[in-house]
């Protein structure tokens, strides 16, 4: 397993600026995680932003007034769920989570079977390129088959269009009148067998192009079924409320989970400086890095301009960490001095101050902490 701290330093703020820092950012602190579960937390952000929302209501009435339905209703319906499975049965017993140890193992399982999977896939994928190779070369011999029994047909004839047989007793002499005339026969029926032929075989291939495609549809179905268990569990351990830093790498499950998922997406960019989550000093701010909350992707070694083919896998990164921030526990993210927070109900990205380099300005790597 590579160090977790791959990741070149990103500072420490001056005393004398701290308070400006904290001024400016103060959206990039958060409190240490409690016993909480991510939905949890998710919700109590929900319910601020409505408590926010109808305070506004009251100034400004009409569009406000819009904006606190809307945000109580998803605040209703963030909690109903919670309610729902937070009381026990009457009579029984709350049910405790199942141990962190325990969903680490069946994530590793289910994760070796999905890999198991994905590689039968490819041999399908494989299976299928090579079927689908041969029914076309076999269509390409058929018309190159066809368009010579054609030609052979043409030169039966003469440009004046009279009688063939009329032609050659006119053009040339009986015995190569006879000569081209089994010639032209000859090749006319041997070209029209091969055309026959490799008709059979195109029927062949494309059967068998086919077979394929329905083991390639029944691979797919196999691997979403797949990736619905693995995502079951993935969101129990995103949930789960004990998420101390582990010993092994200073991190939390859920932070650990994250880089795990973005590694598998991404790959791990080692040839642009790798990944990083946990450091003891957390950097322009105490973020989450010194909580082991926190990981950077690296998208430039050295603290470069990365090229335009990184520049474009950090914006695939840090849309995925979009699409998966409710059910992974993201706080927010950070990318080329624009930060998305969650617990700003953020839909788009905002600015940020300028912190004097590439790297401060996270233009040279994905930033994202979780809850």
């Amino acid at each position: 397993m590579q160090s977790e701290n791959t990741v070149q330093s990103e500072g420490t703020a001056q005393s004398g600026g701290l308070s400006r820092v904290m001024g400016d950012h103060a959206d990039f602190w958060a409190p240490d995680p409690s016993d909480r579960t991510w939905s949890e937390a998710f919700a109590d952000c929900v319910l601020a932003l409505a408590s926010f929302a109808r305070t506004a209501a009251l100034a400004r009435p009409g569009r406000a007034r819009v904006a606190v339905v809307s945000l109580s209703v998803a605040a209703a319906t963030t909690l109903l769920p919670l309610t729902a499975s937070a009381a026990p049965a009457p009579g029984l017993p709350p049910r405790e989570p199942e141990s962190m140890s325990d969903l680490k193992d069946r994530a590793a399982t289910l994760t070796e079977e999905y890999q198991g999977e994905l590689r039968d896939m490819e041999a399908v994928l494989k299976e299928a390129e090579q079927a689908q190779d041969r029914a076309d070369a076999t269509r390409e011999d058929v018309e190159d088959a066809r368009d010579q029994v054609v030609s052979l047909a043409v030169a039966t004839y003469t440009n004046s269009g009279i009688d063939p047989s009329m032609s050659l007793f006119v053009e040339a002499e009986p015995d190569e009148v006879i000569d081209r005339a089994v010639v032209i026969d000859y090749l006319a029926t041997t070209n029209q067998e091969k055309v026959d032929q490799l008709d059979q075989a195109l029927s062949r291939d494309e059967v068998a192009q086919q077979n394929v495609d329905e083991r390639l549809a029944e691979a797919q179905e196999d691997l979403d079924a797949m990736e619905e268990r693995r995502s079951e569990v993935h969101a129990l351990i995103a949930d789960h409320p004990s998420q101390p830093m582990q010993p092994h790498n200073n991190i939390t499950p859920r932070t650990e989970l994250m880089r795990d998922l973005v590694i598998e997406e991404f790959g791990p960019g080692e040839d642009v400086g790798g990944y990083g989550c946990y450091r003891a000093v957390g950097g322009f701010v105490v973020g989450e890095h010194p909580k082991g909350r926190a990981c950077d992707f690296m998208l430039h070694p050295s603290g470069g301009m990365p090229t335009q083919a990184e520049i474009d896998r950090g914006w695939a990164i840090s849309e995925w960490a979009m699409e998966n921030a409710e059910d992974l526990g993201i706080m927010y993210i950070i990318y080329r001095q624009q930060i998305w927070d969650v617990r700003r109900g953020d839909t788009d990205w905002r600015a940020m101050a300028d912190r004097g380099n590439l790297t401060e300005n996270h233009f040279d790597h994905v930033h994202i902490s979780m809850f």
